[in-house]
């Protein structure tokens, strides 16, 4: 038997040497990924449609607006109640705060098929009889949206400390109007580059014809999108996950808002560890310095980012605006028209908000070009001080009033948030970008750790104790940067918080800082 067997395997090897067979090989394990989102605004060229397709469009948004309206009134009618499902008693809202959607889909959607046992032919809320011109596909998005806008409430409602009104939509201004998924088929994206009216078309599926006269094929209806090459380098259509239709009423303009998924290999390194500290401000928007195991801080990883034709710009927006106020004010007070002023005032807010935007993405990306240079020498890790609470500390009749008006418009949190987003796109997990409390890190000496110090204006820091000298938003950085350090070698707690995100991240991921531990002698 044995000299049989090894004849047969002699056979096989033989076949599959001639047909180009070969043996299996067992697949090695892929490289760890991060996922990220991004969203890219376009919008939908109205003037190009005609009167019925506009009218159509508003139709649907308008009937999924109140379904999702009816949706979340359902659930709030049923949050306490308690309902019996194979045997068991369950509540809609469960103990982690997530709702039953099985449940929900009970208590509102009848079927014509068996569900287990039998089909389900009476529900406490017949949605399918108030809405009888929408498909069973578009009820299943409409609770999704339902589904996702309670959870978010509930979540900051847990957090916050006021009572948050509960998630309603207008019917005069709905926020969401549609939103799809690429899998279901309710939506698709067609390139069609040599078409003169649009080069890229939104096709969603219509069925307010097709499920009255009871039809199984619904129609489409197709949007022409004002795609440029600006949007042509920023997204991929292979990457489009969702799609949402927004009407903006004070534009009068209706824009499909994408959603596209992204998945970078997760940064890894053998290097030396470092730290960057990056301390924020307003004349000079983030200041980092990189704190490595030489324990010097080198001209070459200092970074400074200023933008003084920006500010200019904002400032002078500022004082048009306070100017504006006035003349308000007096016309107000005179009994005048004040209509022209108002339209100004809106516009020039709308402008500042624009610039200090623009001025916020500017430095974002140089910081991050910055970043991208130093993580081929070092295992980075980043430390952004976030100033919590700072606006408290300048209430009304105390300090400089122009510096109050400028630090209560500036968005530090916007910066943090867009700078975590764009490095993730290079593969940062969460816990390698901290943001920390930066308290007592502009009064603090960042060589000696003594308190015994004076800030002459906004760029000089001198200590008295050990008569060290440079700049003050430097020493900030420095501070902020051995702050997580400390947090990492000398923990009072087992993890290390996120005070923007609240995250806590496990000491695990700070192992390697043990050669950073001479900054914090």
């Amino acid at each position: 038997m044995k000299v049989e067997e090894i004849s047969k395997q002699k056979e096989l090897t033989n076949q599959n040497k001639k047909y180009g067979k070969h043996e299996e090989v067992k697949s090695t394990s892929q490289a760890p990924s991060v996922t990220y989102y991004e969203s890219v605004s376009l919008r939908i060229k109205t003037e190009l449609m005609t009167a019925e397709k506009c009218d159509r469009l508003r139709r649907i948004t308008e009937r999924d607006t109140r379904i999702i309206r009816d949706y979340l009134r359902i659930i709030k009618h049923n949050e306490e109640k308690q309902f019996q499902e194979d045997g068991e008693i369950k509540k809609l809202i469960q103990k982690d705060g997530k709702i039953n959607k099985s449940l929900l889909i009970r208590l509102t959607l009848t079927t014509s098929r068996k569900t287990k046992n039998k089909a389900r032919t009476s529900v406490p809320h017949d949605l399918k009889k108030r809405y009888p011109r929408c498909s069973h596909g578009e009820f299943n998005e409409c609770t999704n949206r339902a589904i996702w806008t309670y959870e978010n409430w509930k979540a900051q409602q847990d957090f916050s400390k006021k009572e948050l009104s509960r998630p309603g939509y207008k019917k005069k201004n709905p926020r969401t109007l549609f939103i799809g998924t690429k899998y279901m088929n309710t939506f698709q994206v067609h390139p069609e580059p040599e078409n003169s009216i649009a080069k890229l078309w939104l096709v969603l599926r219509d069925s307010l014809d097709s499920k009255r006269s009871g039809r199984k094929w619904h129609k489409r209806l197709k949007l022409p999108l004002a795609y440029s090459p600006y949007h042509e380098k920023k997204m991929k259509l292979e990457n489009i996950k969702t799609v949402e239709l927004v009407y903006e009423s004070k534009e009068q303009q209706w824009w499909a808002h994408f959603t596209l998924q992204y998945s970078v290999t997760r940064y890894q390194s053998t290097l030396p560890p470092a730290v960057l500290g990056v301390d924020l401000g307003i004349k000079k928007t983030a200041v980092a310095a990189l704190l490595t195991p030489t324990g010097k801080v080198i001209m070459d990883e200092l970074c400074f980012i200023v933008n003084k034709e920006r500010q200019a710009k904002i400032w002078q927006l500022e004082d048009q605006i306070k100017d504006t106020q006035r003349k308000l004010d007096k016309s107000k007070n005179n009994g005048q028209h004040t209509k022209q002023l108002n339209v100004k005032l809106y516009r020039l807010r709308r402008r500042l908000r624009s610039v200090i935007e623009q001025e916020l993405g500017f430095a974002v990306n140089q910081l991050v070009g910055f970043i991208t240079q130093l993580k081929k020498h070092y295992n980075m890790f980043i430390s952004v001080g976030y100033p919590k609470n700072i606006r408290n500390s300048y209430p009304i009749g105390r300090g400089n009033k122009a510096h109050r008006r400028r630090l209560h418009k500036w968005c530090y949190r916007l910066f943090i948030t867009k700078l975590k987003h764009s490095l993730t796109k290079y593969g940062f997990e969460p816990h390698r970008v901290v943001a920390v409390n930066e308290s007592w890190t502009s009064k603090t000496c960042s060589k000696c750790n003594s308190k015994n110090t004076t800030r002459t204006g906004q760029g000089k820091f001198n200590c008295h104790n050990c008569n060290y000298e440079l700049d003050a938003d430097l020493n900030g950085a420095k501070n902020i940067g051995k702050r997580l350090i400390r947090y990492g070698l000398k923990p009072k707690l087992n993890y290390i918080f996120d005070i923007l995100t609240n995250e806590c991240h496990t000491l695990l991921h700070y192992k390697c800082f043990q050669p950073l531990s001479q900054w914090l002698k």
